[in-house]
């Protein structure tokens, strides 16, 4: 029992009960990231891979864990500072210690060291499971870890030792002061020590530097109070210099954010952003104490109330268009204005004379004509898109591009069809297992690390496209190492696909984000396609916009292809949202949020040209390539919290939407094939593999992810598609 209140009543024990008493926001962003490591949080995006392998320069080993592991000591530190700034008063023993701050931290280690450990365990763990590394490997990984982790609290540790002063010398200088201190100045130090006694609480023993435990009465003849105020007074300045160091550290960092080497993993940009937050609520909180709830409140409804008044807020531009002109209209009259049905026939005139080229390209009299839907889902829809495209070409003896007439989708699928249909072009083997490993590279490192030192703080760097200019920041970063994955593919104007399109050289593609205003499509091609809104009459809502139609005063040809498929493949938070030069402005979203798969838009082009197609070609192949599975075993619901059942009517409508859309296009296609009979068949590609293996919703993929969906083509129904196809 003796030992048991010793315990309890120790300084390790009674500052865990100190965070939790008066700083329950320092534990939070402790249980997020134990969170995040432990898999409970963020796996369908990916997030916990980004701690448990975390890449940089292309490859996961000593250097990445290194960089991670001096982040997690700099957040270690900052812990630490703002726990020490808050509450070290509150332990006037403290300050009658030499080094009283590196007590301090030693005594407020549980936690961090605690993390570090649960970490290591887990960074093993996932590397033996998924069998990635050699022990070797995972020893070297372990290692730069455990150095990042040593080295930054080594650095700190030594700054505050050589800055902070003993009790002894603040005891004299206190003295030869003390004669010259002035009325005020004996109120305020009255005041300091009335808070210091109401604030005190009771420890009896604590960890010294030498890993032993003393009793906090060894150091009674030293207690003066106003000496030891003193003290906690000088390392809080220490502590407050160390903050802004960190600051200007992230701020530097901007200056070189373009090379490579200082995209550094996005584990570790995550860890300085949680530090920022952390300095930064400490700071608050140091400054308003029992204030900082409301002062935080009412500071984030000033700054909403302003950048809505003086619009403040940044708006993402597409590269390539002008925003110099005058704003176009968007509203129900002009949106008419380009959809009357002079405007459909001129665009269904274009697109059969695309056809009569397509056919004569093909040098049959009666081809089969295949139509590509994919669906999104990140860079695992991107590689799993290519990979399908890669076998199903194998079993035709390439001539999948050759009789594809037309490649709908949404998002990272988009991005795998464009890449295979880019290098078709080329004139490039598109089969090579290399073109795998190019659009499974990694995307997301140098954007989460754009959103940290350039996004949230300030955009200084400009550049130069189609005689625009615009700033740096992590839309142009996403497509420029997309630009570098695929070595240059698809970096080109939206132009530069019309003739190839319009001969039958290439596929054509059609891009169809979400215009968040109303709902609407935005068809972008290179091509006239107001065919699309099939219907023209009063009654009907027009279910899609051209693109430049619309926006044919801002040089949409100029539009840079990299920023379309982005549009389409808006990953929230991730790549940001597009604003286009209208008035009102429209905002751009993924194509997913309307049509995942593509699906409706490849059978609209059929019904509007049925009568073409049924008497030129030979049949028509509808290959839809889906990331998920169609259908799913129905599971019995699991009890459920009262969180879990607040949230649970909007978390059904989420989960639900994808079998609303899967419902939507199976009804389209029974229609449609009602109208072609047997002229119309459909193949169809599902990434299959179950809850636990599957690959994230991410731009980075781990490497068991990428062989995981590389293999999921060797899956029974996959394999049965491809025989259906090559029959």
């Amino acid at each position: 029992m003796k030992a048991l209140n010793a315990f309890y009543n120790s300084f390790p024990i009674k500052l865990l009960l100190v965070h939790v008493k008066y700083n329950q926001f320092l534990l939070l962003y402790w249980f997020f990231l134990f969170s995040i490591v432990a898999g409970g949080f963020g796996k369908a995006l990916g997030i916990p891979y980004l701690f448990l392998d975390p890449i940089y320069l292309d490859s996961v080993g000593f250097k990445g864990f290194f960089i991670v592991g001096v982040t997690l000591g700099g957040f270690a530190m900052a812990f630490n500072i703002t726990s020490y700034i808050l509450d070290g008063f509150r332990f006037p023993f403290l300050g009658t210690l030499p080094r009283p701050f590196t007590h301090f931290c030693l005594n407020n280690s549980v936690i961090p060291f605690g993390f570090l450990i649960f970490y290591v365990v887990k960074v093993v763990e996932f590397a033996r499971d998924y069998g990635l590394y050699s022990d070797r490997q995972i020893l070297y990984s372990v290692s730069g870890l455990l150095a990042g982790f040593i080295a930054m609290q080594a650095l700190l540790f030594i700054y505050f030792t050589m800055t902070n002063r003993d009790i002894r010398v603040v005891m004299r200088r206190r003295a030869r002061k003390q004669i010259k201190a002035g009325a005020k100045q004996k109120q305020n130090a009255f005041r300091r020590l009335q808070r210091l006694k109401r604030s005190t609480v009771p420890c009896n023993n604590y960890l010294s530097i030498n890993l032993r435990f003393y009793s906090t009465r060894r150091y009674e003849k030293y207690y003066d109070r106003v000496a030891i105020l003193g003290i906690f007074r000088q390392n809080q300045r220490n502590a407050i210099i160390a903050e802004s160091f960190l600051l200007i550290v992230i701020f530097a960092l901007g200056l070189f954010q373009q090379s490579p080497l200082f995209q550094i993993p996005a584990a570790a940009s995550s860890i300085i952003l949680l530090t920022v937050i952390i300095l930064a609520t400490g700071a608050l909180s140091f400054w308003l104490r029992s204030w900082v709830v409301s002062a935080a409140f009412l500071l984030l409804l000033f700054a909403n109330v302003i950048s809505s008044a003086l619009k403040l807020g940044y708006e993402y531009p597409a590269y390539g268009l002008d925003y110099s002109q005058e704003k176009t209209p968007y509203n129900i009259n002009s949106i008419r204005a380009i959809s009357e049905q002079s405007d459909v026939d001129v665009s269904t005139d274009y697109w059969l004379q695309m056809l009569k080229n397509w056919k004569a390209k093909t040098g049959e009299e009666k081809p089969e004509m295949f139509l590509v839907a994919v669906s999104g889902g990140g860079q695992r829809s991107a590689l799993w898109a290519t990979n399908v495209m890669q076998h199903i070409d194998s079993v035709k003896q390439g001539t999948l591009m050759k009789n594809t007439f037309l490649i709908t989708g949404a998002s990272g699928g988009l991005v795998g069809a464009a890449f295979y249909r880019e290098l078709y072009w080329k004139s490039e083997n598109p089969r090579r297992r290399i073109h795998r490993s190019e659009i499974g590279s990694e995307l997301l490192n140098p954007l989460i690390f754009k959103l940290l030192v350039n996004d949230i703080f300030f955009k200084v760097k400009n550049f130069d496209y189609a005689g625009q200019t615009y700033k740096v920041e992590r839309g142009y970063t996403f497509e420029q190492n997309l630009s570098k994955n695929l070595n240059g593919a698809l970096d080109r104007p939206l132009a530069a696909y019309r003739d190839p399109e319009f001969n039958g050289e290439i596929p054509a593609l059609l891009l169809s984000p979400l215009i968040t205003n109303d709902g609407r499509k935005l068809y972008i091609s290179p091509h006239p396609v107001s065919f699309l809104n099939y219907s023209t009459e009063k009654n009907t809502v027009i279910q899609g916009v051209d693109f430049r139609a619309l926006l044919k005063n801002h040089q949409p040809d100029s539009l840079r292809f990299l920023t379309a498929i982005r549009m389409s493949a808006t990953f929230p938070y991730v790549v940001p949202t597009i604003t286009l030069p209208t008035e009102p402005p429209i905002q751009i979203a993924d194509a997913g949020i309307s049509d995942n798969y593509g699906i409706v838009d490849a059978l609209i082009f059929l019904n509007v040209f049925k009568d073409w197609i049924k008497e030129n070609t030979s049949q028509v192949t509808l290959i839809t390539i889906r990331d998920s599975v169609k259908e799913e075993e129905l599971s019995a619901p699991e009890p459920q919290n009262i969180m879990e059942r607040f949230f649970s009517p909007i978390q059904s409508v989420y989960k639900s939407w994808d079998k609303v859309q899967t419902i939507k296009n199976d009804q389209w296609y029974e229609l449609t094939k009602e109208i072609f009979k047997d002229h119309l068949n459909r193949v169809e590609f599902e990434y299959t593999n179950g809850d636990d293996d599957r690959a994230s919703l991410s731009w980075r993929l781990t490497e068991f992810e990428k062989q995981n969906i590389i293999e999921s083509i060797h899956q029974v129904d996959n394999q049965r598609a491809l025989e259906k196809l090559k029959r």
